[in-house]
């Protein structure tokens, strides 16, 4: 009779280990472009992007306007790409930043 504790170790021990169809490996990367093509595209992200980030602000500041004039999370969510839940941690965050900076007055120049 075998011990039952070393029966429970050893299952699955005889499967196959080989299952997975092998990987194909490339060996060519994707060249690089010229240096002057390459400034050229990341400057279009760049724009790209800071427009990106400036419209992402202003959305955010009127989720928490439309919240704040009584519009319900439901009706944003259905006017915005968010869910209502992420329209209410949106507006959550846009009014602890107007509360911080209204509560936290600039220090004044001593010169």
């Amino acid at each position: 009779m075998m011990n039952p504790r070393n029966d429970a170790h050893s299952v699955g021990a005889a499967l196959p280990t080989d299952l997975a169809a092998a990987r194909e490996i490339i060996w060519v990367m994707t060249p690089r472009p010229d240096p002057q093509t390459e400034a050229a595209w990341l400057r279009k992200l760049d724009r790209a992007t800071t427009a990106h980030e400036k419209a992402r602000a202003t959305l955010d500041e009127l989720i928490a306007d439309a919240r704040g004039a009584g519009v319900p999370l439901m009706t944003i969510a259905k006017h915005t790409p968010y869910s209502r839940e992420w329209a209410r941690k949106i507006a959550d965050r846009i009014d602890t930043e107007r509360a911080n900076q209204t509560s936290d007055p600039e220090p004044e120049d001593p010169s």
